[in-house]
């Protein structure tokens, strides 16, 4: 009996640790959504892996770290990966063109063990945002 009391000891107590870990949160300091100019990441796609950048997309909100990868998969499709120094995340940012040349920029900010994130889209009225997600309302268990 003391062994089980002991080993249900050990899982709540596991329990509570993984459960707190994955309720931390990365970006509570930002707003729900912001806009951000289309020149924040235009120049990010001439990049070279290994390349430092910093990333100011609004006044609060900045990402610095070092490009892993800018692959051009296609003539109308172009993604970059940055390893984020000051966040514990990668963010993936791709470029797209559709068939009038209009470019659109989409992606994710995501980082392991934290239950939320950033998306990077555009807004019906065309402007391009930056929107906090949740990753447990995304996920279905």
């Amino acid at each position: 009996m003391k062994k089980l009391f002991t080993s249900f000891t050990f899982f709540l107590f596991f329990a509570a640790i993984s459960n707190n870990a994955a309720a931390q949160r990365m970006f509570d300091a930002l707003p729900e959504t912001a806009k951000f100019l289309p020149s924040a990441v235009e120049g990010l796609f001439n990049l070279n892996p290994g390349t430092a950048v910093d990333v100011k997309f609004t006044q609060g909100f900045h990402v610095t770290g070092v490009v892993k990868s800018n692959k051009k998969v296609y003539d109308n499709l172009q993604t970059i990966v940055i390893e984020s120094s000051n966040y514990k995340a990668n963010l993936f940012i791709s470029k797209t063109m559709d068939q009038d040349n209009k470019i659109k920029y989409v992606g994710r900010m995501l980082g392991r063990g934290f239950q939320d994130g950033i998306e990077l889209n555009m807004d019906n009225a065309g402007n391009n945002i930056i929107k906090k997600i949740n990753l447990k309302e995304m996920i279905v268990e």
